[in-house]
């Protein structure tokens, strides 16, 4: 937001009125227009779209009577056409309310459609405003720069895209021009629409040019803008808000010294502060916020500064101490420096800027003490020294800045107890922000503060453990912040009366115990955002599931009985997020819950729930995560579950479900995190699961009655970086294609994390959803990944079925992977040679299969590996040695492995100098690739022929033998023949 101080508005306002009494001194409400304008005006107004009937007075012979209308008395001349809207737009209704609707309604109080060409018959007209109106796109009529005589020009906040036309130029007399976007323009939230312009040479043209105002326009090809605005010798006020500006163009002299405000923020400055800019001298408003700024705030002089009463450098990469020439500015009025890197301790000096009335330091590197010369800035009324490192306790000079409106010192490691006293003098304070973890509120009983809050932030000071009797004197709350203050109390019955027109409320991460509090939204401001009363003792049944809240948090309490239905006399168009997780609640879910149209996140899981998922959950056609795990649902998921086109995440997990996985979910195109894990489900797995649902992160599958060849459609997930298909009856072979999961080869712990925004119309407003939780049976023990490091997990779990074959050596191109589970399965051949590529590698199981042959040598690379088990297979030879490799000295992890031989196991190798096979390296001959078990089937068949090759040269050399075993085989002939024959005759 454009920032001005007190003198800038004052000035703006009388440049304003000046043109407009200028106009009105000589307009005239009984002079009738000429016949020939005010055809033109209905012919501009045949082209508009006016669904509000802005222009309903445009009616008979009398144009200048017409709504937003001026004429000249004696010529009868159009001078004045002002269209602005001047609706006001309910942004928390736009926020939080029912958006659509409110759209809808703010679209049809905006003037849109074409605009007429035949304006350019008002040759005489000075002022056009057709501001804070939406066109839609369209671009601006290149005509308008016939109108030679216009002075004042506003188009901002219209809905104008597309290029700049240069004839604007032409507007020689022009003294104000404003093509901005800016917030507080309906445009500008629903739709994307931008000016550009590769060039402002055709401004210089501009000579009268007081005012100039392009924020939002896309100037970033503009390379001229320096030179050609430099030309602009009357130019007063200049701002180039968010134009994605990234330099300063060389000028030889400066031109525009007649500058008093001057905006470049929210661009992409990545330089010095260019000198020319200090010598600026009628300078009085300066904003350069929101750059990459760097080097010297200012030079060692500002002599040319000495008017200067607004300074904001904040949020950019200033990382010296504050200079000395910076406390020269005794006109200083306004001084915003947060959001840099400054460091050192606030001087002393700081309290000769007596004229200051905000201060904003914030988010620094300051240290040491606040400087107890902090009191004598004495028309301070906002002070912001948050996010620092200033410790010890706050001076008691700063307590007497009876002005301050808003006070903020949170997040330093201020110490010290806080008492009635300290606030005594702080009648006007508005705005009061403490947190800190050393500090502690110690008031009296009786207390009654000074004043009247509207915003309170108190997190994670002692305040408990009583509930703070004080709150029920602060009648104007909004927003209270009173997280982890170590309140270990029941909410009072009259904390109703104060909460009622709380926005936000965070009571999360106490101890709180009784019922959650009940908050009727205040009819005169219903919508509310943010209620977190999570991680409490909050007991009993919730009596209210109140709907006029953006998102609601009640996880992990002790809440019992069932779900409330939502109240259907209040709006079911605000809650976004609803978060009862973590309780006790039972039942079944309530089907009233589908009438939340607007629900982003509805989380339920870890609770008492049972029965089948209401089947009209697919109508919340917004709800982007679905969480119900561990639950006792059952029944089979409903196929109306496809119908949530924008699913992001879907929890399904230890529940009951049995069935199979609905082909209709192969519409959840967005769907990245999908756990249904630990179900009844059955069935083969559905392989459009990797044709159609190509944005999955983590597939979770495991504890299910899934069955046959695991499909080779799911190496098509390359954004997979966690596959789970433990504990089924999966059989074939490992799929080699598994090696195109290209987010498991990632070495660099990239977050890839499942985010969840609560979009409005084309803009998101910062809600993220970090709830996303992960449960993985690693390193021999369930592991839970929280919301803060489980988008950085790559894993694979093949776990518990009955797959066969060798492993693939693809596999060990997944360099990213920090742990693979391959156990009790039916897997055989060798550990793949590469094995120690892994070497993000922290947990490998291949325990319990028919492995062989050695252990590879290169396992003694894995740094990361602290899991290791290579139990019960038909491993053999010496187990490797070197590196991390021996610090894994249990000896089960080799257990089960009769070849093996070596530390840590009590069975030492076959030693090498009694020219024995050398099964201590590797069991091998020669090149290390055949073992002893080769040579002896090799060796089995010339034993054979050798053998019976003597048998038969001892009957052709030795008659007696040959005569005994010819006998021996005809008296056997014989007596199997008799025993035939007998045979047939008993059958016959």
């Amino acid at each position: 937001m454009i920032k001005y101080t007190p003198f800038i508005v004052l000035w703006f306002v009388f440049f304003a009125c000046r043109i407009d009494l200028g106009l009105n001194a000589i307009a005239h409400s009984n002079v009738s227009c000429l016949d020939s304008e005010r055809k033109a005006l209905l012919e501009f107004k045949e082209g508009l779209v006016d669904n509000s009937n802005h222009l309903a007075s445009w009616i008979g012979e009398d144009c200048c009577s017409w709504e937003g209308i001026d004429c000249i008395r004696n010529t009868r001349h159009v001078v004045k056409l002002d269209l602005r809207n001047n609706a006001v737009i309910d942004f928390d209704r736009l926020q939080y309310g029912d958006v659509q609707n409110y759209v809808s309604i703010m679209r049809k109080s905006c003037l849109g459609g074409q605009i007429s060409p035949s304006l350019v018959n008002l040759q005489h007209l000075h002022y056009l405003d057709l501001s804070l109106n939406y066109f839609a796109g369209i671009r601006i009529p290149a005509f308008i720069g016939s109108l030679k005589y216009l002075r004042y020009l506003n188009l901002s906040s219209a809905g104008f895209s597309g290029t700049i036309p240069p004839q604007l130029g032409n507007l020689s007399a022009l003294e104000y021009l404003d093509l901005r976007e800016k917030s507080e323009g309906f445009s500008g939230w629903i739709s994307d629409y931008q000016l550009s312009t590769k060039s402002l040479w055709w401004a210089t043209s501009l000579s009268s040019l007081k005012h100039l105002d392009l924020s939002s326009v896309d100037l970033s090809e503009a390379q001229d803008w320096l030179q050609a605005l430099n030309k602009l010798r009357f130019l007063s006020s200049l701002t180039l808000q968010l134009c994605r500006i990234y330099s300063f163009p060389h000028i030889a002299h400066l031109n525009f010294t007649s500058v008093t405000s001057l905006d470049l923020s929210y661009n992409r400055f990545n330089s010095t502060i260019p000198l020319w800019l200090f010598n600026l001298t009628s300078l009085i408003h300066l904003d350069l916020s929101f750059n990459s700024f760097f080097g010297p705030i200012v030079p060692n002089s500002l002599q040319h500064w000495t008017s200067l009463s607004y300074l904001d450098l904040s949020s950019n990469r200033f990382n010296t101490s504050l200079p000395d020439p910076l406390f020269t500015l005794n006109n200083l009025v306004h001084m915003e420096l947060s959001g840099n890197q400054i460091q050192g301790p606030l001087p002393f000096r700081l309290g000769n800027l007596t004229s200051l009335s905000v201060l904003h330091m914030g988010v620094n590197k300051f240290g040491g003490n606040i400087p107890s010369a902090i009191g004598q800035l004495r028309e301070l009324t906002e002070l912001d020294l948050s996010g620092n490192g200033f410790n010890g306790t706050i001076p008691s000079s700063l307590w007497r800045l009876s002005e301050l409106k808003s006070l903020d010192l949170s997040y330093n490691p201020l110490s010290g107890e806080l008492r009635d006293i300290h606030f005594a003098k702080l009648a006007q304070l508005k705005e009061l922000s403490l947190s800190s973890t050393l500090l502690a509120l110690n008031v009296s009983f009786s207390w009654v503060p000074p004043f009247q809050l509207h915003f309170i932030d108190m997190s994670s000071m002692k305040i408990g453990p009583k509930f703070p009797l004080w709150l029920q004197t602060q009648q104007r709350v909004e927003y209270l912040y009173m997280s982890d203050a170590s309140i270990s109390d029941t909410i009072p019955d009259w904390f109703e009366r104060v909460c009622h027109g709380i926005k936000n409320l965070y009571f999360s991460n106490n101890h709180m115990i009784g019922k959650p509090p009940v908050c009727k939204g205040n009819s005169g401001d219903k919508y509310r955002a943010v209620f977190s009363l999570e991680s409490n003792k909050f007991e009993g049944p919730l009596q209210l599931l109140p709907t006029d809240i953006s998102e609601f948090y009640l996880k992990n309490n002790s809440l019992q009985g069932i779900i409330p239905q939502p109240d259907i006399n209040m709006t079911l168009d605000i809650l976004r997020i609803l978060d009862l997780s973590d309780n006790h609640f039972i039942g079944s879910i309530p089907d009233s819950l589908c009438s939340l149209q607007m629900l982003l996140v509805l989380d339920l899981s870890n609770n008492q729930l049972s029965e089948r998922i209401p089947s009209c959950i697919g109508k919340l056609k917004t709800l982007e995560v679905l969480r119900l795990a561990n639950n006792s649902l059952h029944g089979h998921i409903p196929i109306s579950l496809g119908h949530l086109n924008v699913l992001r995440s879907l929890h399904l997990d230890r529940n009951k479900f049995t069935g199979m996985v609905p082909f209709s979910l192969r519409h959840l195109k967005n769907l990245q995190y999908l756990d249904l894990g630990k179900n009844g489900l059955e069935g083969i797995i559905p392989a459009w699961i990797g044709d159609e649902l190509s944005s999955l992160k983590i597939l979770v599958l495991e504890s299910n009655n899934f069955h046959g060849d695991i499909s080779m459609c799911l190496c098509k997930l390359s954004s997979l970086q966690v596959l789970n298909l433990k504990n089924n009856n999966l059989t074939g072979h490992i799929p080699r294609c598994f090696n195109n999961f290209t987010a498991m080869t990632l070495t660099e712990l990239d977050s890839i994390g499942i985010y969840v925004w609560v979009s409005v119309l084309n803009m998101s407003y910062g809600v993220v959803d970090n709830s996303e939780e992960l449960s993985v049976f690693i390193k021999g023990g369930m592991l839970n990944y929280t919301s803060r490091n489980v988008a950085y997990v790559r894993f694979m779990g093949l776990s518990g079925n009955k797959l066969s074959g060798e492993i693939p050596v693809e596999l060990m191109s997944l360099v990213g992977l920090q742990g693979l589970d391959l156990s009790r399965n039916h897997l055989c051949g060798r550990i793949p040679e590469n094995t120690g590529d892994l070497n993000q590698l922290e947990s490998l199981d291949l325990s319990k299969n028919d492995l062989s042959g050695p252990i590879p040598q290169s396992l003694s690379n894995l740094d990361s590996l602290g899991w290791l088990n290579l139990s019960f297979n038909k491993l053999t030879g010496r187990i490797p040695s070197g590196r991390h490799l021996q610090t894994l000295d249990d000896p089960t992890i080799y257990m089960g492995n009769s070849g093996l031989c070596g530390e840590p196991l009590d069975k030492s190798c076959p030693d090498e100098s009694d020219g024995k096979s050398n099964v201590g390296e590797s069991g091998d001959h020669e090149d290390g690739k055949e073992s002893c078990f080769d040579w002896f089937y090799a060796g089995l068949g010339p034993g054979f022929a050798v053998g019976l090759l003597g048998f038969f040269s001892v009957l052709c050399f030795k008659k007696s033998w040959r005569y005994a075993f010819f006998g021996f085989l005809e008296n056997l002939l014989n007596k199997v023949s008799v025993e035939i024959e007998l045979l047939k005759r008993k059958f016959d």
